[in-house]
């Protein structure tokens, strides 16, 4: 890959510049060889070693790296006219590392590890622009069991406070690239308090509904009013393969109103007690829920395959629902999201994450963040090349990447001078890592795309050994058979 890390890395604050180029180095390395253990990834012991000190040097903070990663996402995200900002959590399972000291429980409460929740800013176009904000914590074991009290809490007391203090920090960080922010997200975030929030930063936001909540001034419920609204069609979706159905063409059927919420009772006197035993915690949602007026879009497919179950999207915004063209752009929003599920999928899939043993929570922590950017970088490779597929390859590839590859793809032709497009280097990265590029088979996926960058960054090495000892190649004369 080309030097991109350099960019980061000079955004990144560590008050000392031998630890800036020990994390360019190990960012390098693990750029190169995504899902190499540590010591695969380094090369040599003394690499290793110095790898295994950056970690758990306490000096090293984990938001100084993500912040400088945030920096750079933010010039990015300069000119675009709209920047998705797509919440989502994961958990990320050490379970079976355990003597790893302070991990907590995850969804089974036998299972120990973190959580770490991204937002990934996407430009309209679906290209994934870099990391804005990202948290990684251990949940608290004292905590395990105690939902029904957590509802009396206010927002700060909890767990879903992550999706207010990122918008906060989106809104924060972004303001300055003077572009519309959306928040795009599923159905966890169906928390009034962030429709709160939103409102009162004026900022945008579509998210998938979890609950049928009270509406302001009628007796029904938000679902049942959405249902009574007439349908109209609204094209179609292409709905993307998974491990137990095909990808397919969804015809959709859409319902449109505007209601105004309700917003929840909370218990006052437990609330008021909490922010006297807590008077340093930041304020995210105001102190009083005031109702709230949102756009619902209900979508439903028309005619699903047999034994495929039909989907079913209920939504809600305060973007303008008024016309077709407003509702389209609303579901095609949300159909963004799925990137960030893909960007999980890359830190843990192709980055294996979760296979490494640094016996520390705060040591994975500080891992995480480098690795968080390099898993930004191979989705943004995959979707970048679909999206501007004329571009220079030269954006992704040194001279003498682009030029091995191309004499790897056609060994009998002569090199070309010129680098090819995006989409042709891709493709032929992707062929290094198992994709066959039939007529039937699309674009290839983040996985084929790290395999295949694996192999070229090896093949590159050896390349480069051979040019500077161009006496260890073997003359055929000279070869000995046993």
């Amino acid at each position: 890959m080309a030097g991109w890390t350099r960019e980061i890395i000079e955004s990144v604050e560590l008050g000392d510049e031998r630890l800036k180029q020990r994390l360019y180095a190990l960012m390098e390395a693990f750029a190169e060889k995504p899902g190499a253990s540590i010591p695969e990834a380094c090369g040599t012991w003394n690499d290793t070693h110095a790898a295994y000190l950056f970690l758990d040097n306490k000096a090293v903070e984990a938001e100084a790296i993500a912040s400088g990663a945030a920096q750079t996402t933010v010039s990015r995200c300069r000119g675009q006219k709209v920047v998705l900002a797509v919440q989502d959590t994961t958990s990320v399972d050490y379970t079976s590392h355990s003597k790893t000291e302070g991990l907590g429980p995850l969804e089974a409460a036998n299972c120990r590890g973190l959580f770490v929740h991204s937002t990934l800013a996407v430009s309209g176009e679906g290209v994934p622009l870099g990391l804005i904000d990202q948290e990684v914590w251990a949940r608290d074991p004292e905590d395990t069991g105690k939902r029904e009290r957590r509802k009396e809490l206010p927002i700060e007391a909890k767990e879903s406070a992550k999706w207010l203090r990122s918008l906060k920090q989106t809104e924060e960080r972004l303001h300055s690239a003077g572009v519309d922010v959306v928040t795009v997200a599923d159905r966890e975030a169906d928390v009034y308090e962030l429709f709160a929030l939103a409102e009162e930063m004026d900022s945008g936001w579509v998210i998938r509904a979890r609950h049928d909540r009270k509406l302001k001034g009628e007796a029904g419920k938000l679902l049942a009013k959405v249902e009574s609204a007439p349908a109209y069609a609204c094209g179609t979706v292409e709905v993307s393969r998974s491990d137990d159905r095909p990808a397919r063409q969804a015809k959709l059927e859409v319902r449109r109103v505007r209601v105004t919420l309700q917003p929840p009772r909370r218990a006052k006197e437990v609330m008021v007690q909490w922010w006297a035993e807590h008077p340093y915690v930041e304020r995210l949602a105001p102190p009083r829920l005031e109702p709230v007026t949102v756009g619902v879009v209900l979508v439903t497919e028309v005619d699903p395959p047999t034994g495929v179950e039909a989907l079913r999207w209920l939504l809600l915004t305060n973007l303008p629902v008024d016309t077709l063209e407003q509702v389209q752009l609303c579901i095609n929003y949300y159909r963004l999201r799925w990137l960030v599920e893909r960007y999980h999928f890359v830190l843990k899939s192709g980055c294996r994450i979760e296979r490494l043993q640094l016996e520390k929570a705060e040591r994975l922590v500080r891992a995480l963040a480098v690795y968080a950017v390099v898993a930004w970088r191979l989705l943004w490779l995959t979707y970048e090349a679909r999206v501007h597929p004329e571009a220079p390859c030269t954006l992704i590839l040194h001279e003498d990447a682009w030029r091995l590859l191309l004499a790897l793809s056609s060994p009998e032709a002569k090199v070309p001078s010129e680098p090819p497009d995006m989409r042709t280097a891709v493709r032929e990265i992707a062929k290094l890592g198992g994709f066959l590029a039939r007529k039937h088979d699309g674009e290839p996926g983040a996985k084929t795309i790290w395999r295949g960058m694996r192999r070229l960054n090896d093949m590159v090495l050896g390349y480069r050994a051979l040019q500077e000892h161009p006496d260890l190649l073997l003359q055929p004369h000279s070869a000995t058979y046993v």
